[in-house]
């Protein structure tokens, strides 16, 4: 192979024009992120009930929460955890199954299970599972406030801002803390009840009833299938109150006219407040794989869009922002790198002494650096801090075999079968010592769990990274250092010295 791409030199610069552009294009589309994506085949279902002893949880949350998670396909194992006013239950997926598809049909089962949940109850959630000491702080943190209650505050966020930015593209779930849990109450006068015949049982019935949510069935498309559920809510407290209620004989009565209903707030003995009002606060988590700094933008042109149809007044401040502290570590890194690519300069033209020999190693290196970027893009392993250190580390070893190659020319004739019986003799020395540091990548393959899930990245970029090294010293260099000119041309002061002496 070494003989064929040196007689071809045409195909070579072709292929590595198109590496280049490939690298190029994959660098600008491949996913940024402060930490390592890490998806576990594991699930975390929670959910609140203030106030409630650990043996109520556990019969009105835990069970009946445990019970519908064992009947969707995938779950292979449930444990739950029930303590004084939560319930926290760990979902173990089989080995192959889509983690997002298994999410879904626990949201589909728990929606159907809600109207069982006890008054007061609140805050279900199902999320990935990540490992400790992997947590990833929110994407985008906000304050929402202005001139309304808690409760106010909290049924807008609920109604109208989480269900937009959670179909942002990106977003894996939003968050609200802090306002209160809006409710209604019921207030009813026995003596009226007893004079129209009506036991106080049928108006808790026909509360009961109010709220349906019913699977209907699955809808098939091709090889698609969707699942139909029938939900009935009532919107507001007039339609609440025209519920027809069964008296005597074949009489109805209103709601509204056999009791007194009115909007309540249940702050749950919290208070969250900004510049003296109540406020709520967003949180906004990326979904693993997605660019932290694009979900981040569309995240904030998604609430620009959104706040000239919310009540006048409201506000949103925001509290924190990763994707402006992962532009700043990248501007960090984009310096350094600079001054790094100074220094590699410096030493080649040292070493060299020949500013042809210098650009055939910063080539070799440039096709190599844009074919580990575009593996890991084809990988769909996101660019984070791990990624780029691996990445940093073959640098090193893309500049040496390179260098080694290159210098090695100089004791051949430029010709075509002269360079690749060099680079065919020189083989054996690159491959063992880029083997020898390779070796040290081998420990990670006998990772488990979740060091596995946060460091084969790391390894992968830097596997990558020496393995293009291998191929641009050996294949690209020999077809392209036609003409190179090392046994000419040197720096002029370096010249000049060494024939005064």
């Amino acid at each position: 192979m070494i003989a064929w791409s040196a007689r071809r030199p045409a195909v070579i610069w072709a292929a590595s024009v198109a590496v280049l552009l490939a690298g190029a294009v994959a660098l600008l589309r491949l996913p940024l992120a402060t930490r390592p994506t890490v998806e576990l085949p594991r699930l975390r279902v929670s959910m609140d009930w203030p106030g409630a002893s650990a043996e109520l949880v556990e019969t009105w949350l835990g069970s009946p929460i445990e019970e519908a998670i064992q009947s969707v396909r995938g779950v292979e194992r449930v444990e739950s955890e029930s303590g004084e006013g939560y319930v926290s239950l760990d979902v173990e997926l089989e080995p192959g199954t889509s983690v997002q598809l298994a999410r879904l049909g626990i949201l589909e089962r728990l929606e159907l299970l809600r109207t069982e949940f006890p008054p007061g109850a609140s805050g279900l959630s199902v999320s990935n599972f990540v490992p400790e000491g992997l947590e990833e702080e929110p994407l985008v943190s906000y304050t929402v406030y202005g001139p309304y209650t808690a409760g106010t505050f909290a049924e807008l966020v609920d109604r109208l801002v989480k269900p937009r930015l959670a179909a942002v593209p990106g977003v894996s779930g939003v968050e609200a803390m802090g306002g209160a849990i809006v409710g209604v109450s019921v207030a009813y006068q026995p003596e009226k009840l007893r004079q129209l015949g009506v036991p106080p049982s049928r108006l808790r019935e026909v509360l009961a009833g109010a709220r349906a949510v019913e699977a209907l069935g699955v809808e098939r498309a091709g090889a698609s299938e969707r699942r139909v559920v029938l939900r009935d809510v009532p919107d507001a407290l007039e339609a609440l109150g025209a519920l027809p209620v069964p008296g005597r004989g074949r009489y109805a009565h209103r709601l509204d006219a056999l009791a007194t209903i009115r909007r309540e707030e249940d702050n749950q003995d919290r208070f969250f407040r900004v510049n003296g009002r109540p406020a709520v606060m967003l949180r906004v988590a990326r979904l693993p794989g997605a660019d932290a700094i694009k979900t981040a933008t569309s995240v904030h042109a998604a609430l620009d869009e959104l706040t000239p149809k919310l009540p006048p007044g409201v506000r949103f401040e925001v509290m924190a922002d990763e994707s402006d502290r992962l532009a700043t570590q990248l501007d960090d890194l984009a310096r350094r790198g600079a001054m790094a690519i100074g220094g590699v300069l410096l030493v080649l033209a040292l070493t060299l002494q020949a500013p042809g020999a210098v650009l055939l190693v910063l080539l070799s290196a440039c096709v190599a650096i844009a074919g580990t970027t575009l593996g890991l893009y084809l990988l769909g392993i996101p660019a984070n801090l791990l990624t780029l250190a691996g990445l940093g580390m073959g640098v090193g070893i893309l500049v040496q075999n390179g260098l080694v190659v290159v210098d090695r020319f100089r004791t051949v004739p430029d010709t075509a079968a002269a360079r690749a019986e060099s680079a065919r003799k020189i083989l054996p020395a690159v491959l063992g010592s880029t083997l020898t540091t390779a070796v040290v990548l081998f420990p990670f393959l006998y990772l488990q769990g979740d060091t596995r899930a946060a460091f084969v990245p790391f390894a992968t970029a830097f596997a990558l990274a020496l393995g293009c090294s291998i191929l641009t010293s050996v294949v690209l260099l020999p077809a392209i250092g036609r003409g190179h000119g090392m046994h000419r041309v040197r720096w002029r002061g370096w010249s000049a010295r060494t024939r005064g002496r």
